[in-house]
């Protein structure tokens, strides 16, 4: 159980992250008081029962494999142009107004912000992969640069478009 918490650099990070801002808002707190070593004590033992709480929960929520940009490729049997409007069709489906399309084969778009980030930047690049047959790059990483865990947001993101794309590809439409 223990391993598992502590398994990648991030959780680590997050981990001290944790507990460092524990001992801060604690501090802050106990400067108005009188200092002993048993208060110093108690304070550093509830910081670190807090942290490793906080990190038992956001283990649960937290995906093993969560990479900050998330990228995947996915061949469609349709013709280049097809496959454009295709695309184009959908995130505006999704996305409204904020799809920006950028040359022939290109589109960018700016994801609102949620509980779990600020907002993702998702790209699609198309490409010929034949006579009747489109490359669909998609990548999708976080709007804030200064992001170490996404909670798994980039991955849905790419994850919910290969689904649909896919779906709609073998369907023809």
């Amino acid at each position: 159980m223990i391993r598992i918490l502590f398994d990648s650099r991030r959780k680590r990070w997050l981990f001290v992250w944790l507990l460092l801002g524990c001992l801060l808002f604690q501090q802050i707190a106990w400067l108005w008081s009188d200092f002993s070593w048993h208060g110093l004590a108690g304070m550093a033992l509830a910081s670190l029962i807090y942290a490793i709480a906080m990190q038992c929960f956001f283990a649960v929520t937290f995906d093993r494999n969560a990479a900050v940009r998330v990228q995947q490729t996915l061949t469609l049997p349709l013709a280049l142009p097809v496959a454009r409007d295709m695309v184009l069709a959908e995130l505006q489906a999704r996305y409204g107004r904020r799809v920006r399309v950028q040359g022939d084969s290109h589109f960018e778009v700016r994801t609102a912000c949620s509980f779990k980030s600020w907002g993702e930047y998702l790209s699609v690049d198309l490409a010929e992969a034949g006579v009747v047959a489109t490359r669909v790059y998609l990548c999708s990483r976080p709007w804030l640069r200064l992001t170490l865990i996404d909670w798994g947001k980039n991955r849905d993101n790419v994850k919910s478009m290969v689904r649909v794309l896919a779906q709609r590809g073998k369907s023809g439409l």
